[in-house]
């Protein structure tokens, strides 16, 4: 079966005007992070934590345009952000983590291949 890539680095390869070692870098710190923020979200949405589903999911929105990452699970992000202010839709957020975290997945395999 075919998955479709979802990482792009234009943007960080825009920003960091072709430094391979700053590239590098911003790919390492996502590859660092992002298990945990994975980890620590999961949590928060199990234990119905709405105050760390938001701020946990609030950073994520900063992080995945590193990587492109914000055209695949962008609108996610920001739903499970909303629904946390709101405190209410706990089933929605859970069901839109389900894809965050199928991306990032696939996001951290095709970085480390």
């Amino acid at each position: 079966m075919f998955i479709k890539k979802v990482i792009d680095l234009t943007y960080l390869n825009e920003i960091s005007k072709g430094d391979k070692n700053f590239i590098n870098e911003m790919i390492s710190i996502f590859l660092s992070e992002t298990p945990e923020e994975i980890n620590q979200l999961e949590k928060a949405i199990a234990y119905t934590d709405f105050e760390k589903i938001r701020a946990i999911s609030h950073h994520m929105k900063s992080t995945v345009p590193f990587v492109g990452l914000d055209i695949v699970i962008g609108n996610e992000l920001a739903e499970i952000e909303n629904h946390a202010i709101n405190k209410k839709e706990i089933e929605e957020i859970s069901i839109n983590f389900t894809k965050v975290k199928a991306a990032f997945l696939q996001a951290y395999k095709e970085l480390n291949m």
